[in-house]
């Protein structure tokens, strides 16, 4: 009976130090675990500018695994990533979905300018962070009063009072004609541009609404050629204004030069347009050279596509919200009063990112292109 006895007692004492045992590792794997903080990320991942948004996404992605291996964070950093599709609906539900979520600190987001104006009211709704790194239409920062909506690139006027300096002052190209795509981007790009133009002493001979999608531009251009511009002005976006550039060259027009902004700068205008794209003049984004220690980095991570024009915009934007993060911790309300702060500077792969008292970036890296052998270079060169 005694033996009995020792044994159970021999089992308890063995089950005990078991228990114990598990217990401890399960403690310790929790106290390896980290908490989890996310920043949102919202940008056409599909349709006709989803090269954009993925170039901005493996961008930021970049930035969030850099940080992680920094060893400067108590908590594990998600980058959550939402398809706008180019579509205002779609981002306004892509926000809901991010703001939603408690975990959610702030969010970078849209290329398309219609998108951004749609979703800024759900992002002040929620009280989140929204920072544009590369829609342009001004009503973005300027039509409201919102201290959560920010951008760090140049608007549209910005845009086009940097252009028409060298189309027009430099370069003297005076008659124009303008087709534009009919969006809230396009409406606006044309309408920025017509009246730069005459304050520069320019004449638009001809101006012309498309609808995005539009694929025959000849009628419209076989009218202009009779006017005979000396230049011609693309208010939109690539697929468009490649597909124009290329029937320009079929109709004998090569010797109108061909302008636009930054909704033309991505590598896809000139693999649409191919040899066509020749010549072509835009404002683009900040141009960055195989030195550049975000270039080096980012074919280092083997992302297999072009980081594209937007990719540093969306690199520096995440690097503010890592910085307030650092700063403030992953509090919603103290980002949106860090980023909003009058005295806020933030150094990045584009410069110095200033923000005046609409949340819009006074110092947004521009640069003018020129596409040259099948890619966009620096007019400079």
């Amino acid at each position: 009976m005694k033996s009995i006895f020792k044994n159970k007692i021999y089992l308890v004492l063995v089950f005990s130090l078991i228990l114990a045992f598990v217990l401890c590792q399960t403690n310790l794997v929790w106290a390896d675990a980290k908490k989890v903080v996310k920043i949102g990320f919202i940008d056409p991942l599909t349709g006709p500018t989803a090269a954009i948004g993925i170039g901005a996404k493996n961008s930021a992605e970049l930035a969030v695994q850099q940080a992680n291996a920094s060893g400067e964070f108590t908590y594990e950093i998600q980058l959550v990533a939402e398809d706008d599709a180019s579509d205002p609906a779609t981002g306004v539900a892509a926000a809901l979905k991010l703001c939603s979520d408690s975990d959610v600190v702030a969010v970078i987001s849209h290329f398309n300018s219609p998108v951004a104006l749609a979703t800024v009211h759900t992002f002040h709704r929620f009280g989140v962070a929204q920072i544009m790194p590369s829609s342009i239409h001004p009503d973005v920062t300027r039509g409201n009063d919102y201290k959560e909506v920010s951008r760090i690139c140049a608007d549209n006027i910005a845009e086009h009072n940097f252009g028409v300096d060298l189309v027009v002052d430099k370069l003297g190209y005076k008659k124009w004609s303008s087709i534009y795509d009919t969006s809230s981007y396009g409406d606006n790009c044309n309408n920025n541009f017509k009246k730069i133009l005459e304050e520069r002493g320019g004449v638009l001979l001809s101006e012309d609404g498309i609808s995005v999608g539009t694929k025959d531009f000849r009628p419209i251009l076989n009218k202009i050629k009779e006017l005979k511009p000396e230049a011609i002005y693309f208010g939109g976006l690539t697929t468009e204004a490649a597909l124009c550039k290329r029937q320009m060259h079929e109709l004998g027009m090569d010797d109108i030069v061909f302008f636009g902004v930054t909704g033309l700068d991505s590598e896809t205008f000139n693999e649409i347009a191919g040899p066509t794209a020749e010549g072509t003049i835009i404002v683009g984004k900040l141009a960055l050279g195989e030195d550049s220690d975000f270039v080096k980095a980012y074919k280092a991570a083997g992302f297999s596509e072009p980081y594209e024009a937007t990719g540093p915009y969306a690199y520096d934007a995440i690097g503010i919200i890592l910085e307030a993060l650092k700063k403030v911790g992953p509090d919603r309300k103290a980002i949106v009063d860090y980023i909003a702060d009058p005295d806020f500077e933030y150094h990045g792969v584009i410069g110095l990112t200033k923000l005046d008292e609409d949340g819009q970036s006074v110092t947004g890296g521009l640069t003018l292109k020129v596409s040259r052998n099948g890619k966009w270079v620096p007019w400079s060169e």
